[in-house]
C-alpha cells in the first residue's frame, strides 16, 4: 500500500488528545556516512551511536569483522564532509572462552576516551561479557572486565543485550538477562581485587510479575536513580517503566518502584527505551496504542510528568502510530534539541518501500506536530532500530539493520532543529 505521507502527519495536542493534518515538508539533507559489509567490516548495526570530545563516532555491529561475530567501530570525520571507518575490535565465534562474542548494545563513553559495552554471549562461562577498550598508541587494548553467569545458577544473570551505563564514580550499571529469564540490574565496581558485579534488583520479585520483565536499556540521573522500560509484565503484562532508587545510607537494599504499567488499547505496550530530560521521562513502545491503520496500533510516543499530587507520573500519549505510510513499530531512545523539538526512528513502514522512517515531533506552541524527516528506500539503510544522537548543531545520527549491504550509518543535517 503506497499512501501520501504528507496526509498520514498527524498535530498532537499534549494532554487534548486532538489531530490534525500536517502540510507537506521538504524532507532534510540526507547523507549515508557508512555501508557495512566489506571484508572484515561489520555487518548489522543494531545500536545507536555515542560521540567523543573530538566528534568521532563509536559503535558496535552485532556480526561481520575478522571473524563474524561483530565489531566495535569509529567514525572520524574529514574536513572534506566524509567519514573514515576503523574496526577497533573484532569479536570471535561464542565458543571462545577469552573473548566475548555479538555485541549489540553499543557502547558508553568516559571522559578519558575508554569505551565500555557488553556481548550478548562467549566469555569465560559462554553467558556474555562486560568489556573496555582503552586507547592507546597502537590501538585499542580490550580488558575483560567481568564474565556473566559466574556465580551458581546463573544468579548474577546473562546475556546482556544493552550497553552499561557510567556513573559518577566511575562504576557501570546496566541490565541483563537473569538465569530465570525475567531479568536484573546489576552494578559493577573496581576494586582491589578487581571488578565486582553486584545485582540491584532481580526482576519478577513480586506476584505476578507486577514489577516487570525484561529489562531494557538503562538511565541514571544526577543523585544516582536507575530508570528503564521492561519489554513485559506490570499489571496487565505489557510492560512497564521503573525507578531503581539507591539505598541511603549506603549498603542497603536498592528499591523499585513502578512509575507506570502498560495495559493497551489506546495505551502503549512494550516499551523499547526511555530518556530523561530534567524529571521528565520520554519514551516510545513498539506496538499498542490502538491507532487507525494498524489493529490494535503500531506504537507510541509517550511522557511521563510527575504528579504534583504524589504517586505515579501521568502518562500522556503524544502520537500514537497507525497507518502503514507513516511509519510502525518505533524503537529506541529519543533525542531533544534546544527548541524542545523530539526526534525518533520508526522500524517499519513509510514511503515507498517501508524500510522505516524518522521523524519529528515539532514543537508547535503547545502542540508536537509529527513530521517525516527521511524514508528510507533500501539503499540508503532498512529498519532503523535504534535511538538518535543529536549534536550541539542539531544533525541527527543514526543506524539501521540492512540496506547498502550490510546496514548503514547515517547523517541528517540540520534537521530543523533551533540552535539558538
Amino acid at each position: 500500500m503506497r499512501c501520501s505521507v504528507a496526509g498520514m502527519a498527524l498535530l498532537m495536542v499534549v494532554g487534548a488528545g486532538l489531530a490534525g493534518k500536517s502540510p507537506a515538508q521538504q524532507q532534510p539533507a540526507f547523507q549515508l556516512i557508512h555501508a557495512f559489509g566489506a571484508p572484515g567490516d561489520g555487518i548489522s548495526p543494531s545500536s545507536g551511536v555515542v560521540f567523543d570530545s573530538n566528534g568521532n563516532l563509536y559503535g558496535t555491529t552485532g556480526a561481520g569483522g575478522a571473524y563474524g561475530y561483530g565489531t566495535v567501530y569509529e567514525l572520524s570525520p574529514q574536513k572534506d564532509g566524509t567519514w573514515i571507518e576503523t574496526v577497533l575490535h573484532s569479536f570471535p565465534n561464542p565458543k571462545s572462552t577469552d573473548d566475548g562474542s555479538e555485541p549489540s548494545g553499543g557502547v558508553a563513553i568516559d571522559s578519558a576516551g575508554n569505551l565500555y559495552g557488553t556481548t550478548h554471549e562467549g566469555g569465560a562461562n559462554g553467558a556474555g561479557t562486560i568489556f573496555e577498550l582503552t586507547p592507546g598508541g597502537s590501538g585499542r587494548t580490550e580488558t575483560i572486565l567481568y564474565n556473566f553467569c559466574s556465580q551458581a545458577g546463573c544468579a548474577d544473570g546473562g546475556g546482556p543485550a544493552t550497553a552499561p551505563v557510567l556513573g559518577l564514580e566511575g562504576n557501570l550499571y546496566g541490565s541483563a538477562e537473569s538465569g530465570f529469564g525475567a531479568g536484573e540490574i546489576y552494578e559493577l565496581a573496581s576494586s582491589p581485587l578487581g571488578w565486582e558485579e553486584s545485582v540491584l534488583y532481580t526482576f519478577c520479585s513480586q506476584p505476578r510479575c507486577i514489577d516487570g520483565s525484561a529489562p531494557g536499556q538503562v538511565v541514571r540521573d544526577g543523585v544516582g536513580n536507575l530508570y528503564g522500560p521492561t519489554e513485559e509484565g506490570g499489571s496487565a503484562g505489557g510492560g512497564v517503566v521503573f525507578i531503581l532508587t539507591p539505598p541511603k545510607p549506603a549498603g542497603g537494599e536498592w528499591k523499585e518502584r513502578v512509575l507506570h504499567s502498560f495495559v493497551g488499547g489506546t495505551d502503549g505496550v512494550d516499551p523499547t527505551a526511555v530518556t530523561l530530560q530534567g524529571e521528565v521521562l520520554y519514551g516510545t513502545t513498539v506496538v499498542g496504542g490502538d491507532a487507525p491503520g494498524c489493529t490494535g496500533g503500531c506504537g507510541t510516543v509517550f511522557v511521563l510528568t510527575p504528579n504534583p499530587a504524589g504517586g505515579r507520573p501521568r502518562e500522556t500519549i503524544l502520537h500514537r502510530f497507525g497507518d502503514f505510510a507513516g511509519g510502525q513499530y518505533p524503537v529506541g531512545g529519543l533525542a531533544f534539541d534546544k527548541a524542545g523539538n523530539v526526534y525518533g526512528t520508526a522500524s517499519f513502514g513509510g514511503a515507498p518501500c517501508g524500510c522505516g522512517l524518522v521523524y519529528e515531533l515539532k514543537r508547535a506552541g503547545d502542540a508536537l506536530q509529527y513530521e517525516i524527516l527521511h524514508d528510507f528506500t533500501g539503499s540508503d539503510g532498512i529498519e532503523p532500530s535504534a535511538g538518535l544522537t543529536i549534536d550541539s548543531e542539531g544533525n541527527l545520527y543514526g543506524t539501521t539493520i540492512g540496506g547498502s549491504g550490510g546496514g548503514v550509518v547515517f547523517e541528517i543535517l540540520a534537521a530543523r532543529v533551533t540552535t539558538k
